[in-house]
């Protein structure tokens, strides 16, 4: 899911170390917990998309998926560089081998073609939002709905997956819907509010704090649907990362969810328990 642009920064975030102060969550530096699997350091494509990845008022790389990757990365001993691009570019780049991981993707057939998949780490649910002022035009509990209510401007973001069953779907959809692909999660929510989109599909977190950062009127809220896409993933190249490497990662996390690291990072950065399967 994306995207959300809250930051200016256009060069890329170097030298990120996860052993170092300016980790997430860490109060100071600490030690890589094995000897390094990594035999450099390993670049990290990313876009500005609170909660999950974002510049702080500091200007400093923030959010959950940070926090979580770079404890990751500290306990397989390996460093990180993280590259600012587009969410597109950074999908391109991990299949062209360019760019080594990606963060918060969910699972799609196409992808699985490029990149392996590691834990899904981050809950995600998906919801489709509108004016309050215009909801009531319509009332919808299943995404087949969406077809009975006439014509209809249906806004996602390029790039985005909303989960298997709604991917498909948008592929497809009835003869009313139109589907506006929008260049990212804040652009559509202007367009939202300016009535030219009538609905947006987007991820319930980033939406929130797409709402938070702009104006308050006219106001946005969700219809009743909440789709679980069943957690996103860390990502990695086929074509740049050994599996060795991706291996590693996860025992990391699975250290990270027994440990309780894992739960205290969510809650942390959502003020909210880590929803337990």
């Amino acid at each position: 899911m994306r995207r959300l642009q809250a930051g200016t920064l256009r060069a890329a975030v170097h030298g990120l170390i996860c052993a170092a102060a300016l980790c997430v969550g860490l109060a100071q530096a600490a030690p890589p917990l094995t000897p390094s699997v990594c035999s450099r350091e390993l670049s990290v494509g990313w876009d500005s998309w609170p909660p999950y990845h974002y510049l702080s008022a500091r200007q400093q790389l923030d959010g959950y998926s940070v926090a979580v990757l770079n404890e990751a990365a500290r306990r397989t001993g390996c460093r990180l560089n993280y590259q600012q691009m587009p969410w597109p570019r950074t999908l391109l780049s991990l299949k062209n081998g360019l760019v080594d991981l990606a963060m918060e993707a969910l699972k799609t057939p196409e992808r699985e073609s490029f990149a392996r998949f590691v834990w899904a780490y981050s809950p995600t649910t998906v919801r489709l939002w509108g004016l309050r002022s215009h909801v009531a035009q319509w009332p919808t509990h299943r995404l087949e709905d969406l077809g009975k209510h006439g014509k209809l401007i249906l806004g996602v973001t390029r790039g985005d997956s909303y989960g298997t069953n709604i991917d498909a779907w948008l592929k497809q959809p009835p003869p009313t819907v139109s589907v506006d692909i929008g260049p990212t999660l804040d652009i559509n929510v202007q367009k939202l509010r300016a009535k030219r989109l009538d609905l947006l599909l987007a991820n319930s977190a980033t939406m929130r704090a797409a709402l938070q950062a702009q104006a308050t009127e006219p106001e946005v809220v969700p219809l009743a649907p909440v789709w679980n896409t069943g957690g996103a993933y860390f990502i990695f190249s086929k074509s740049s990362v050994p599996r060795p490497v991706v291996e590693a990662f996860q025992q990391a996390l699975t250290g990270m969810r027994r440990d309780g690291s894992i739960q205290a990072l969510y809650q942390q950065h959502f003020e909210a328990p880590y929803p337990e399967e």
